[in-house]
Protein backbone atom coordinates (compact mmCIF):
# COMPACT_ATOMS: atom_id res chain seq x y z
CA UNK A 1 0.00 0.00 0.00
CA UNK A 2 1.44 3.38 -0.97
CA UNK A 3 1.73 6.23 1.47
CA UNK A 4 -0.66 8.26 -0.61
CA UNK A 5 -3.34 5.65 -0.04
CA UNK A 6 -2.69 5.09 3.64
CA UNK A 7 -4.96 6.67 6.23
CA UNK A 8 -3.71 8.55 9.23
CA UNK A 9 -1.94 6.41 11.82
CA UNK A 10 -4.32 4.61 14.12
CA UNK A 11 -4.23 5.98 17.62
CA UNK A 12 -2.47 4.32 20.47
CA UNK A 13 -4.65 5.53 23.31
CA UNK A 14 -2.94 6.37 26.52
CA UNK A 15 -4.73 6.51 29.86
CA UNK A 16 -3.32 9.98 30.40
CA UNK A 17 -4.41 11.33 27.04
CA UNK A 18 -7.37 13.66 27.05
CA UNK A 19 -7.32 14.73 23.42
CA UNK A 20 -10.72 14.74 21.78
CA UNK A 21 -9.40 13.18 18.59
CA UNK A 22 -7.50 10.40 20.38
CA UNK A 23 -10.47 9.86 22.67
CA UNK A 24 -12.85 9.50 19.76
CA UNK A 25 -10.48 7.32 17.77
CA UNK A 26 -10.03 4.93 20.69
CA UNK A 27 -13.74 4.98 21.30
CA UNK A 28 -14.55 3.97 17.72
CA UNK A 29 -11.91 1.27 17.67
CA UNK A 30 -13.20 -0.25 20.89
CA UNK A 31 -16.84 -0.07 19.88
CA UNK A 32 -16.22 -1.74 16.55
CA UNK A 33 -14.26 -4.51 18.22
CA UNK A 34 -17.02 -5.06 20.78
CA UNK A 35 -19.69 -5.04 18.09
CA UNK A 36 -17.69 -7.52 16.04
CA UNK A 37 -17.22 -9.85 19.01
CA UNK A 38 -20.92 -9.65 19.90
CA UNK A 39 -21.91 -10.49 16.34
CA UNK A 40 -19.57 -13.47 16.11
CA UNK A 41 -20.88 -14.82 19.42
CA UNK A 42 -24.54 -14.41 18.48
CA UNK A 43 -26.48 -17.45 17.14
CA UNK A 44 -26.91 -17.66 13.42
CA UNK A 45 -24.04 -15.35 12.59
CA UNK A 46 -21.75 -17.32 10.27
CA UNK A 47 -18.76 -15.04 10.47
CA UNK A 48 -17.22 -12.33 12.51
CA UNK A 49 -16.50 -8.84 11.24
CA UNK A 50 -12.84 -8.49 10.21
CA UNK A 51 -10.52 -6.37 12.28
CA UNK A 52 -6.99 -5.13 11.68
CA UNK A 53 -4.16 -4.73 14.12
CA UNK A 54 -1.12 -3.17 12.49
CA UNK A 55 1.87 -2.80 14.82
CA UNK A 56 3.05 0.37 13.07
CA UNK A 57 -0.22 2.12 13.87
CA UNK A 58 -1.46 2.30 10.25
CA UNK A 59 -4.64 0.67 8.98
CA UNK A 60 -4.85 -1.18 5.71
CA UNK A 61 -7.19 0.81 3.47
CA UNK A 62 -8.48 -2.27 1.66
CA UNK A 63 -9.27 -4.03 4.94
CA UNK A 64 -10.99 -0.93 6.20
CA UNK A 65 -13.14 -0.70 3.07
CA UNK A 66 -14.11 -4.38 3.43
CA UNK A 67 -14.94 -3.77 7.06
CA UNK A 68 -17.20 -0.86 6.16
CA UNK A 69 -18.99 -3.05 3.62
CA UNK A 70 -19.49 -5.74 6.30
CA UNK A 71 -20.92 -3.14 8.64
CA UNK A 72 -23.35 -2.02 5.94
CA UNK A 73 -24.36 -5.61 5.26
CA UNK A 74 -25.01 -6.22 8.94
CA UNK A 75 -27.09 -3.08 9.12
CA UNK A 76 -29.23 -4.25 6.22
CA UNK A 77 -29.64 -7.70 7.76
CA UNK A 78 -30.81 -6.19 11.00
CA UNK A 79 -33.20 -3.72 9.30
CA UNK A 80 -30.77 -0.83 9.70
CA UNK A 81 -30.77 -0.98 13.46
CA UNK A 82 -27.04 -1.31 14.28
CA UNK A 83 -26.28 1.13 17.05
CA UNK A 84 -22.95 2.99 16.98
CA UNK A 85 -23.43 4.83 20.23
CA UNK A 86 -20.57 7.29 20.93
CA UNK A 87 -22.26 9.72 23.22
CA UNK A 88 -22.92 9.38 26.92
CA UNK A 89 -26.24 11.18 27.10
CA UNK A 90 -24.33 14.48 26.86
CA UNK A 91 -22.93 14.12 30.38
CA UNK A 92 -19.38 14.36 31.62
CA UNK A 93 -18.44 10.85 32.76
CA UNK A 94 -15.00 11.42 34.23
CA UNK A 95 -11.54 12.30 32.92
CA UNK A 96 -12.30 11.11 29.38
CA UNK A 97 -14.91 9.33 27.31
CA UNK A 98 -13.94 5.74 27.87
CA UNK A 99 -14.76 3.04 25.29
CA UNK A 100 -15.94 0.59 27.93
CA UNK A 101 -18.75 2.98 28.87
CA UNK A 102 -20.25 2.94 25.38
CA UNK A 103 -23.35 0.81 24.89
CA UNK A 104 -23.40 -1.35 21.77
CA UNK A 105 -25.92 -3.67 20.20
CA UNK A 106 -29.25 -3.38 18.46
CA UNK A 107 -30.77 0.07 18.25
CA UNK A 108 -34.32 -1.18 18.17
CA UNK A 109 -34.69 0.50 21.56
CA UNK A 110 -33.89 3.84 19.92
CA UNK A 111 -36.52 4.83 17.32
CA UNK A 112 -34.80 5.81 14.07
CA UNK A 113 -37.16 8.72 13.54
CA UNK A 114 -35.98 10.57 16.64
CA UNK A 115 -32.22 9.85 16.32
CA UNK A 116 -30.31 13.15 16.24
CA UNK A 117 -27.65 11.51 13.99
CA UNK A 118 -24.65 12.85 15.95
CA UNK A 119 -22.30 11.58 13.26
CA UNK A 120 -21.51 9.01 10.62
CA UNK A 121 -18.89 6.34 10.24
CA UNK A 122 -18.52 4.38 7.02
CA UNK A 123 -21.62 6.12 5.66
CA UNK A 124 -23.84 5.01 8.57
CA UNK A 125 -25.12 6.91 11.57
CA UNK A 126 -23.08 5.48 14.43
CA UNK A 127 -26.07 5.71 16.75
CA UNK A 128 -28.99 4.32 14.75
CA UNK A 129 -27.30 2.88 11.68
CA UNK A 130 -29.26 4.91 9.12
CA UNK A 131 -27.33 5.48 5.86
CA UNK A 132 -25.85 8.91 5.40
CA UNK A 133 -27.17 9.30 1.84
CA UNK A 134 -30.74 9.25 3.16
CA UNK A 135 -30.14 12.30 5.31
CA UNK A 136 -29.42 15.99 4.80
CA UNK A 137 -25.96 15.71 6.35
CA UNK A 138 -24.15 18.67 7.87
CA UNK A 139 -21.13 18.79 10.13
CA UNK A 140 -17.42 18.27 9.52
CA UNK A 141 -15.41 15.34 8.18
CA UNK A 142 -12.67 14.07 10.51
CA UNK A 143 -10.91 11.70 8.14
CA UNK A 144 -7.57 12.17 9.87
CA UNK A 145 -9.04 10.47 12.97
CA UNK A 146 -10.88 7.70 11.12
CA UNK A 147 -11.55 7.27 7.43
CA UNK A 148 -15.23 7.93 6.72
CA UNK A 149 -15.88 9.71 10.03
CA UNK A 150 -18.18 12.74 9.96
CA UNK A 151 -19.46 14.53 13.06
CA UNK A 152 -22.45 16.80 13.48
CA UNK A 153 -22.19 20.21 15.10
CA UNK A 154 -23.78 19.15 18.38
CA UNK A 155 -21.49 16.13 18.70
CA UNK A 156 -18.42 18.27 17.97
CA UNK A 157 -19.49 20.75 20.64
CA UNK A 158 -20.07 17.91 23.12
CA UNK A 159 -16.67 16.36 22.48
CA UNK A 160 -14.95 19.74 22.71
CA UNK A 161 -16.72 20.44 25.98
CA UNK A 162 -15.59 17.11 27.42
CA UNK A 163 -12.08 17.61 26.07
CA UNK A 164 -11.89 21.10 27.59
CA UNK A 165 -12.73 19.78 31.07
CA UNK A 166 -10.13 17.04 30.74
CA UNK A 167 -7.44 19.42 29.49
CA UNK A 168 -8.02 21.96 32.23
CA UNK A 169 -7.98 19.16 34.81
CA UNK A 170 -4.53 18.19 33.50
CA UNK A 171 -3.45 21.86 33.24
CA UNK A 172 -2.97 21.64 29.50
CA UNK A 173 -3.86 23.77 26.46
CA UNK A 174 -3.98 22.88 22.74
CA UNK A 175 -1.04 23.61 20.42
CA UNK A 176 -1.42 23.56 16.61
CA UNK A 177 1.92 23.19 14.82
CA UNK A 178 2.68 23.99 11.20
CA UNK A 179 5.44 21.97 9.52
CA UNK A 180 7.23 23.70 6.62
CA UNK A 181 9.37 26.68 7.64
CA UNK A 182 8.13 26.29 11.23
CA UNK A 183 9.45 22.93 12.49
CA UNK A 184 11.26 21.78 9.34
CA UNK A 185 12.49 22.80 5.89
CA UNK A 186 12.20 20.45 2.90
CA UNK A 187 13.47 20.47 -0.66
CA UNK A 188 13.00 18.34 -3.75
CA UNK A 189 16.14 16.45 -4.75
CA UNK A 190 16.12 18.05 -8.20
CA UNK A 191 16.11 21.52 -6.52
CA UNK A 192 19.38 20.97 -4.64
CA UNK A 193 21.87 23.65 -5.66
CA UNK A 194 25.34 22.98 -7.05
CA UNK A 195 26.91 24.26 -3.84
CA UNK A 196 24.76 21.92 -1.75
CA UNK A 197 25.74 19.03 -4.00
CA UNK A 198 29.41 19.87 -3.60
CA UNK A 199 28.98 19.88 0.18
CA UNK A 200 27.46 16.39 0.11
CA UNK A 201 24.00 17.26 1.46
CA UNK A 202 22.44 14.06 0.16
CA UNK A 203 25.21 11.90 1.59
CA UNK A 204 24.74 13.51 5.01
CA UNK A 205 21.03 12.71 4.88
CA UNK A 206 21.73 9.06 4.08
CA UNK A 207 24.09 8.41 7.00
CA UNK A 208 22.88 6.03 9.68
CA UNK A 209 23.45 8.54 12.47
CA UNK A 210 20.87 8.66 15.28
CA UNK A 211 21.81 12.28 15.97
CA UNK A 212 21.43 13.55 12.42
CA UNK A 213 18.87 16.25 11.67
CA UNK A 214 18.64 15.87 7.90
CA UNK A 215 16.72 12.98 6.30
CA UNK A 216 15.90 11.55 2.89
CA UNK A 217 12.25 10.91 2.00
CA UNK A 218 13.02 8.37 -0.70
CA UNK A 219 9.49 7.74 -1.90
CA UNK A 220 8.97 11.47 -2.39
CA UNK A 221 12.43 12.34 -3.75
CA UNK A 222 12.91 14.91 -1.02
CA UNK A 223 15.26 15.98 1.74
CA UNK A 224 13.97 17.28 5.07
CA UNK A 225 15.93 19.23 7.67
CA UNK A 226 14.64 19.39 11.24
CA UNK A 227 14.87 22.84 12.79
CA UNK A 228 17.42 23.08 15.59
CA UNK A 229 15.94 22.49 19.07
CA UNK A 230 12.78 20.87 17.64
CA UNK A 231 13.02 17.64 19.64
CA UNK A 232 13.54 19.45 22.95
CA UNK A 233 10.78 21.85 21.98
CA UNK A 234 8.27 19.04 21.42
CA UNK A 235 9.25 17.26 24.61
CA UNK A 236 8.80 20.34 26.80
CA UNK A 237 5.72 21.62 24.98
CA UNK A 238 4.00 18.24 25.41
CA UNK A 239 3.97 18.82 29.17
CA UNK A 240 1.83 21.92 28.67
CA UNK A 241 -0.15 21.17 25.50
CA UNK A 242 -2.03 18.53 23.56
CA UNK A 243 -0.35 18.92 20.18
CA UNK A 244 -1.62 18.70 16.61
CA UNK A 245 0.26 18.87 13.31
CA UNK A 246 -1.58 21.01 10.77
CA UNK A 247 0.00 21.40 7.33
CA UNK A 248 -1.16 22.44 3.88
CA UNK A 249 0.99 19.62 2.53
CA UNK A 250 -0.26 16.27 1.29
CA UNK A 251 -1.36 13.60 3.77
CA UNK A 252 1.41 11.17 2.84
CA UNK A 253 4.00 13.91 3.36
CA UNK A 254 2.48 14.93 6.69
CA UNK A 255 2.56 11.34 7.96
CA UNK A 256 6.21 10.89 6.93
CA UNK A 257 7.27 14.11 8.68
CA UNK A 258 5.27 13.13 11.77
CA UNK A 259 7.28 9.90 11.93
CA UNK A 260 10.54 11.90 11.87
CA UNK A 261 9.38 14.30 14.56
CA UNK A 262 7.60 11.71 16.68
CA UNK A 263 9.04 8.25 15.97
CA UNK A 264 7.53 6.85 19.17
CA UNK A 265 4.06 8.18 18.32
CA UNK A 266 4.01 9.93 21.69
CA UNK A 267 3.08 13.50 20.80
CA UNK A 268 0.66 13.46 17.88
CA UNK A 269 -0.92 10.00 17.56
CA UNK A 270 -3.98 10.53 15.31
CA UNK A 271 -3.67 14.32 15.39
CA UNK A 272 -2.05 14.88 11.98
CA UNK A 273 -4.10 17.21 9.78
CA UNK A 274 -3.26 17.81 6.10
CA UNK A 275 -4.65 19.78 3.16
CA UNK A 276 -7.27 17.13 2.38
CA UNK A 277 -8.84 17.73 5.80
CA UNK A 278 -9.36 21.47 5.29
CA UNK A 279 -12.94 22.64 4.89
CA UNK A 280 -12.00 25.81 2.97
CA UNK A 281 -9.61 26.03 0.03
CA UNK A 282 -6.20 27.53 0.85
CA UNK A 283 -7.30 28.13 4.46
CA UNK A 284 -6.64 26.39 7.73
CA UNK A 285 -9.32 26.30 10.39
CA UNK A 286 -9.93 25.13 13.93
CA UNK A 287 -13.22 23.60 12.81
CA UNK A 288 -11.38 20.31 12.18
CA UNK A 289 -9.69 20.36 15.60
CA UNK A 290 -11.49 18.68 18.50
CA UNK A 291 -10.24 21.31 20.89
CA UNK A 292 -11.93 24.51 22.04
CA UNK A 293 -10.80 27.75 20.38
CA UNK A 294 -10.48 29.33 23.83
CA UNK A 295 -7.48 27.08 24.64
CA UNK A 296 -5.90 26.78 21.17
CA UNK A 297 -2.50 28.30 20.38
CA UNK A 298 -1.28 28.21 16.77
CA UNK A 299 2.36 28.30 15.59
CA UNK A 300 2.66 29.03 11.87
CA UNK A 301 4.93 31.03 9.58
CA UNK A 302 2.00 32.19 7.39
CA UNK A 303 -0.66 34.51 8.75
CA UNK A 304 -2.80 34.50 5.59
CA UNK A 305 -4.01 30.91 6.00
CA UNK A 306 -5.48 31.65 9.45
CA UNK A 307 -7.87 34.46 8.49
CA UNK A 308 -10.50 33.36 11.03
CA UNK A 309 -8.09 32.65 13.87
CA UNK A 310 -5.46 35.40 13.91
CA UNK A 311 -5.95 35.97 17.64
CA UNK A 312 -4.84 32.38 18.31
CA UNK A 313 -1.77 32.73 16.08
CA UNK A 314 1.86 33.18 17.06
CA UNK A 315 3.69 34.02 13.84
CA UNK A 316 6.95 32.11 13.45
CA UNK A 317 10.14 33.40 11.87
CA UNK A 318 10.59 31.29 8.74
CA UNK A 319 13.26 28.61 8.68
CA UNK A 320 15.16 28.69 5.37
CA UNK A 321 17.80 25.98 5.42
CA UNK A 322 17.88 24.88 1.79
CA UNK A 323 18.77 27.05 -1.21
CA UNK A 324 15.43 26.28 -2.88
CA UNK A 325 13.63 27.78 0.12
CA UNK A 326 15.57 31.02 -0.22
CA UNK A 327 14.83 31.15 -3.95
CA UNK A 328 11.13 30.48 -3.31
CA UNK A 329 10.88 33.60 -1.14
CA UNK A 330 13.10 35.74 -3.35
CA UNK A 331 16.20 35.88 -1.16
CA UNK A 332 19.31 36.35 -3.26
CA UNK A 333 21.64 35.13 -0.52
CA UNK A 334 23.48 31.94 0.29
CA UNK A 335 21.32 29.52 2.25
CA UNK A 336 22.25 28.15 5.65
CA UNK A 337 23.16 24.83 4.04
CA UNK A 338 25.43 26.50 1.49
CA UNK A 339 27.07 28.54 4.25
CA UNK A 340 27.49 25.45 6.45
CA UNK A 341 25.57 27.24 9.21
CA UNK A 342 22.34 26.77 11.14
CA UNK A 343 20.22 28.44 13.78
CA UNK A 344 21.55 28.20 17.31
CA UNK A 345 19.61 25.89 19.60
CA UNK A 346 20.06 28.07 22.66
CA UNK A 347 18.44 31.23 21.31
CA UNK A 348 16.94 30.18 17.98
CA UNK A 349 13.31 30.63 16.97
CA UNK A 350 11.95 27.51 18.68
CA UNK A 351 13.79 28.14 21.95
CA UNK A 352 12.47 31.70 21.96
CA UNK A 353 8.89 30.63 21.28
CA UNK A 354 9.06 27.89 23.92
CA UNK A 355 9.73 30.59 26.51
CA UNK A 356 6.71 32.50 25.22
CA UNK A 357 4.52 29.39 25.44
CA UNK A 358 5.66 28.77 29.00
CA UNK A 359 4.68 32.32 29.93
CA UNK A 360 1.28 31.96 28.24
CA UNK A 361 0.68 28.68 30.07
CA UNK A 362 1.70 30.16 33.42
CA UNK A 363 -0.57 33.19 33.04
CA UNK A 364 -3.53 31.10 31.86
CA UNK A 365 -3.34 28.76 34.85
CA UNK A 366 -2.42 31.47 37.36
CA UNK A 367 -4.12 30.40 40.59
CA UNK A 368 -4.19 34.00 41.83
CA UNK A 369 -6.74 34.91 39.14
CA UNK A 370 -10.26 34.62 40.49
CA UNK A 371 -11.85 33.81 37.12
CA UNK A 372 -12.89 30.17 36.71
CA UNK A 373 -10.57 28.20 34.43
CA UNK A 374 -13.38 27.20 32.08
CA UNK A 375 -14.17 30.84 31.33
CA UNK A 376 -10.59 31.91 30.59
CA UNK A 377 -9.46 32.53 27.02
CA UNK A 378 -5.91 31.95 25.81
CA UNK A 379 -6.41 34.57 23.07
CA UNK A 380 -6.57 37.27 25.73
CA UNK A 381 -3.42 35.86 27.33
CA UNK A 382 -1.56 35.94 24.00
CA UNK A 383 -2.65 39.55 23.52
CA UNK A 384 -1.46 40.45 27.02
CA UNK A 385 1.96 38.82 26.61
CA UNK A 386 2.42 40.42 23.18
CA UNK A 387 1.65 43.90 24.56
CA UNK A 388 4.49 43.56 27.05
CA UNK A 389 7.12 43.44 24.30
CA UNK A 390 7.31 47.18 23.45
CA UNK A 391 5.49 48.51 26.48
CA UNK A 392 6.76 51.98 27.38
CA UNK A 393 7.91 52.78 23.84
CA UNK A 394 6.41 55.78 22.01
CA UNK A 395 7.12 55.80 18.30
CA UNK A 396 6.92 58.27 15.45
CA UNK A 397 7.47 57.19 11.84
CA UNK A 398 9.44 59.19 9.29
CA UNK A 399 8.84 58.54 5.59
CA UNK A 400 8.18 54.86 6.20
CA UNK A 401 4.76 54.99 4.53
CA UNK A 402 3.71 56.51 1.21
CA UNK A 403 2.20 59.99 1.59
CA UNK A 404 -1.04 58.81 0.01
CA UNK A 405 -1.79 56.23 2.75
CA UNK A 406 -3.17 56.47 6.27
CA UNK A 407 -0.35 55.55 8.70
CA UNK A 408 -2.84 53.95 11.11
CA UNK A 409 -3.78 51.40 8.43
CA UNK A 410 -0.21 50.27 7.73
CA UNK A 411 0.90 46.83 8.88
CA UNK A 412 4.04 48.00 10.69
CA UNK A 413 2.01 50.62 12.63
CA UNK A 414 -0.56 47.99 13.70
CA UNK A 415 2.23 45.56 14.59
CA UNK A 416 3.89 48.11 16.87
CA UNK A 417 0.58 48.77 18.65
CA UNK A 418 -0.04 45.05 19.13
CA UNK A 419 3.40 44.87 20.75
CA UNK A 420 2.34 47.54 23.25
CA UNK A 421 3.96 50.62 21.69
CA UNK A 422 2.18 53.95 21.33
CA UNK A 423 2.38 55.30 17.76
CA UNK A 424 2.21 59.03 16.98
CA UNK A 425 2.19 61.21 13.89
CA UNK A 426 4.30 64.07 15.28
CA UNK A 427 7.32 64.43 17.53
CA UNK A 428 7.22 65.71 21.10
CA UNK A 429 9.33 65.33 24.20
CA UNK A 430 7.70 62.00 25.15
CA UNK A 431 8.77 60.21 21.93
CA UNK A 432 11.30 57.45 22.61
CA UNK A 433 11.94 56.15 19.06
CA UNK A 434 11.94 57.56 15.56
CA UNK A 435 11.42 54.81 13.00
CA UNK A 436 12.86 55.71 9.60
CA UNK A 437 14.36 54.30 6.42
CA UNK A 438 16.87 57.11 6.02
CA UNK A 439 18.71 59.54 8.28
CA UNK A 440 18.21 62.73 6.28
CA UNK A 441 14.62 63.46 7.30
CA UNK A 442 13.66 66.22 9.72
CA UNK A 443 12.40 63.71 12.30
CA UNK A 444 15.60 61.68 12.02
CA UNK A 445 17.62 64.83 12.58
CA UNK A 446 15.39 65.69 15.55
CA UNK A 447 16.04 62.24 17.05
CA UNK A 448 19.81 62.78 16.89
CA UNK A 449 19.61 66.25 18.41
CA UNK A 450 17.33 65.12 21.22
CA UNK A 451 19.13 61.83 21.97
CA UNK A 452 16.19 59.63 20.94
CA UNK A 453 16.51 56.17 19.40
CA UNK A 454 16.65 56.22 15.59
CA UNK A 455 15.82 52.71 14.32
CA UNK A 456 14.96 50.90 11.11
CA UNK A 457 11.42 49.37 10.78
CA UNK A 458 13.05 45.94 11.01
CA UNK A 459 13.48 46.65 14.72
CA UNK A 460 9.70 46.30 15.13
CA UNK A 461 9.55 43.19 12.95
CA UNK A 462 12.33 41.53 14.95
CA UNK A 463 10.52 42.27 18.21
CA UNK A 464 7.38 40.72 16.74
CA UNK A 465 9.17 37.45 15.94
CA UNK A 466 11.36 37.37 19.05
CA UNK A 467 8.75 38.57 21.57
CA UNK A 468 11.40 40.73 23.20
CA UNK A 469 12.51 44.31 22.71
CA UNK A 470 15.64 44.06 20.59
CA UNK A 471 18.83 46.13 21.05
CA UNK A 472 18.31 49.36 19.09
CA UNK A 473 21.94 49.48 18.04
CA UNK A 474 21.40 46.28 16.03
CA UNK A 475 18.94 48.10 13.74
CA UNK A 476 20.57 51.41 12.79
CA UNK A 477 19.33 53.72 10.08
CA UNK A 478 22.26 53.81 7.68
CA UNK A 479 23.60 57.22 6.75
CA UNK A 480 24.35 57.83 3.05
CA UNK A 481 27.86 56.69 2.21
CA UNK A 482 30.30 59.48 1.52
CA UNK A 483 31.80 57.67 -1.43
CA UNK A 484 28.40 57.40 -3.03
CA UNK A 485 27.82 61.11 -2.41
CA UNK A 486 31.20 62.00 -3.88
CA UNK A 487 30.47 59.82 -6.88
CA UNK A 488 27.11 61.46 -7.37
CA UNK A 489 28.77 64.87 -7.14
CA UNK A 490 31.42 63.83 -9.65
CA UNK A 491 28.73 62.64 -12.04
CA UNK A 492 26.89 65.95 -11.64
CA UNK A 493 30.11 67.93 -12.25
CA UNK A 494 30.92 65.88 -15.34
CA UNK A 495 27.38 66.32 -16.62
CA UNK A 496 27.57 70.07 -16.12
CA UNK A 497 31.01 70.16 -17.76
CA UNK A 498 29.71 68.12 -20.68
CA UNK A 499 26.77 70.45 -21.13
CA UNK A 500 29.13 73.42 -21.01
CA UNK A 501 31.37 71.80 -23.62
CA UNK A 502 28.38 71.14 -25.84
CA UNK A 503 27.30 74.77 -25.51
CA UNK A 504 30.80 75.94 -26.33
CA UNK A 505 30.91 73.72 -29.42
CA UNK A 506 27.50 74.94 -30.51
CA UNK A 507 28.55 78.57 -30.06
CA UNK A 508 31.75 78.01 -32.02
CA UNK A 509 29.80 76.32 -34.80
CA UNK A 510 27.35 79.18 -34.96
CA UNK A 511 30.19 81.68 -35.16
CA UNK A 512 31.89 79.69 -37.95
CA UNK A 513 28.66 79.43 -39.92
CA UNK A 514 28.14 83.14 -39.65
Amino acid sequence: MSLAESPSPSPSPSPSSSSGSDDFAALLDSELELASAADSASPGNPSASPTTDDEDGEEDSEGEDEFEEDVKAEVLEQNGVKRRRVEEQHQDQGPSVRPEKIATGSSKNVPVGVCPHPGYFGGLCFRCGKPQDEEDVSGVAFGYIHKGLRLGTSEIDRLRGTDLKNLLRERKLVLILDLDHTLINSTKLHDISAAENDLGIQAAASKDDPNRSIFTLGSMQMLTKLRPFVQKFLKEASNMFEMYIYTMGEKAYAIEIAKLLDPGNVYFSSKVISNSDCTQRHQKGLDVVLGAESVAVILDDTEYVWQKHKENLILMERYHYFASSCRQFGFGVRSLSESIQDERESDGALATILDVLKRIHTIFFDSAVETDLSSRDVRQVIKTVRKEVLQGCKLVFSRVFPNTTRPHDQMIWKMAEQLGAVCCADVDSTITHVVALGSRTDKAHWAKCNEKFLVHPRWIEAANFRWHRQPEEDFPVAAPKEKSTDKENDVAVQKEKGEADENAVATATDQTDS
